[in-house]
C-alpha cells in the first residue's frame, strides 16, 4: 500500500457513525501479513468504581451492569480482534473485597466477573504494576486480580512476575514496574529482561507506570511535559528493551523515536470508571506494526495514533474523534519536542506530517545514535 494512501486512511480512521444511530468502531488500515506484527496499546483502564461509591447509580459498575460487559470496548473490540496483541494498563483491583486498606485515598475496585469487560474488548495482556491494582486492597487484592484475569485467559505482569507469549513465531516478553523510577529500579528491569531473553524472547517491552498527573491550576502548555521519572524511557532503550509502553499521568504525552525504537511516554486513560468527567478527556489507541525477521527480532514499520475521547456524556465508553481540529489537538500532545529540564534531543523525533495525520512510516526515518 502506498504511503499516501495509508496517510489518507489514517486521517479517515477516526470516523464513526452517529452515537445515536447505527454505531461502528474503527478499522485498522496498517498493512498486515504473516511477516508483520501489530500491537494495539491503550493506557489506564479502570473497569470499576471508587470503593466509596461502589455500585452507585450512574457509576461504572451500574452502567455496565445495564449496558452489558461488552459495552465499554464496543467501538474498538473489532480493531483489537484484528491485531496481534492488545495491551492495556489495568488500574483496578478486581476482587470481592470492598473495604480498602486504611489511608488509601482513591481505591478502585470491581468484582471478579467484571474482568470479562477486558476479555470481550479483546484485550490480551494487562500491566498490573501501578499504584492501585496491587496496593489498594493489599496482596490479597492483587492476587484476586491476577486470578480473575487468568480465568478470562488474559495475560498479566508486574514486578518480578514477567509475562511472555508467542505470536507469529515471535516470543514477546513484558516487564512492568511503577514509580518511582531510579537506578535500582532500572537494575530490576534489566534483570527481568535478561531472564526473558534467556527464555527465548526476541522482543521485550518495558511497561512503566509514571508521569506527573496534571492539576487544575496548570496551563495546558505544561500539563503534558514529562517529569523526572520519565527520563528513564531513554535509559530503558539503552539497556536493551525493544519498546517502552508508558502510562500513569492520565494525559496524552509524547512519543519519541529513539535509536530506532519507540518510547510511548503516556497513553492517557481509556475507559476509566473512577472519573466520569475528566478535565482532559483526550486519549488514543496507538497501533504500531513491526517487520518480523527470520531470527524472530522485529523492527518498527508503521504507526497510527488514533484519537479518541474517553466517554460520551459520562457513559464510560471511548469513541473515536471525528472533528479534524480535535484530532490534531491529540497529535500535538504526542509530538515529541524535547525533554524539559533534562538532557535529551531538543528536536522533534517524529515527522512534521504526524501533526496532521497521526501516521508515521518508521522505515523512512533516520536512525540517529543520540
Amino acid at each position: 500500500m502506498k504511503k499516501g494512501i495509508i496517510i489518507l486512511i489514517c486521517l479517515m480512521i477516526g470516523l464513526t457513525a452517529s452515537m445515536a444511530g447505527a454505531e461502528k468502531g474503527v478499522t485498522s488500515m496498517l498493512e498486515s501479513g504473516p511477516d508483520i506484527f501489530t500491537f494495539s496499546l491503550v493506557g489506564d483502564c479502570c473497569i470499576g468504581d471508587h470503593a466509596q461509591h461502589y455500585g452507585a447509580k450512574g457509576g461504572y459498575l451500574h452502567k455496565i451492569k445495564q449496558a452489558g460487559f461488552d459495552y465499554p470496548f464496543s467501538l474498538v473490540a473489532d480493531l483489537f480482534a484484528a491485531d496481534d496483541l492488545t495491551v492495556a494498563n489495568c488500574e483496578t483491583t478486581i476482587t470481592e473485597k470492598k473495604k480498602a486498606r486504611n489511608g488509601i485515598m482513591f481505591p478502585m475496585v470491581a468484582p471478579p466477573e467484571y474482568a470479562e469487560v477486558l476479555k470481550l474488548g479483546n484485550v490480551d495482556v494487562c500491566n498490573l504494576a501501578n499504584n492501585h491494582c496491587l496496593r489498594d486492597f493489599g496482596k490479597k487484592g492483587g492476587a484476586d486480580t491476577a486470578e480473575a484475569l487468568d480465568a478470562q485467559g488474559i495475560g498479566w505482569f508486574y514486578d518480578a512476575n514477567n509475562y511472555s507469549v508467542e505470536v507469529k513465531g515471535v516470543k514477546v516478553g513484558f516487564v512492568g514496574y511503577t514509580y518511582p523510577m531510579n537506578e535500582d529500579k532500572l537494575k530490576k528491569y534489566v534483570k527481568q529482561m535478561e531472564q526473558l531473553r534467556a527464555e527465548g524472547c526476541t522482543f521485550v517491552v518495558a511497561s512503566a507506570h509514571w508521569g506527573t498527573e496534571p492539576t487544575r491550576n496548570k496551563s495546558n502548555g505544561k500539563e503534558y511535559q514529562l517529569d523526572g521519572n520519565q527520563k528513564y524511557g531513554v535509559k530503558l532503550i539503552d539497556a536493551g528493551f525493544d519498546m517502552v509502553y508508558g502510562h500513569g499521568s492520565h494525559t496524552c504525552q509524547m512519543i519519541r523515536w529513539y535509536k530506532g525504537k519507540v518510547i510511548f511516554y503516556g497513553l492517557s486513560n481509556f475507559t476509566f470508571g473512577a472519573d466520569a468527567t475528566p478535565r482532559d478527556d483526550d486519549t488514543l489507541v496507538a497501533q504500531i506494526s513491526f517487520d518480523i525477521h527470520e531470527d524472530g527480532t522485529m523492527t518498527p514499520r508503521e504507526m497510527c495514533a488514533i484519537p479518541f475521547k474517553m466517554h460520551n456524556k459520562s457513559d464510560y465508553r471511548p469513541y473515536p474523534i471525528q472533528d479534524e481540529a480535535a484530532k490534531q489537538q491529540v497529535w500535538e500532545k504526542l509530538y515529541y519536542n524535547g525533554y524539559p529540564k533534562h538532557k535529551a534531543s531538543p528536536a522533534p523525533s517524529l515527522p512534521e506530517s504526524f501533526l496532521t495525520t497521526g501516521y508515521v512510516d518508521f522505515r523512512t526515518l533516520p536512525v540517529v545514535e543520540e
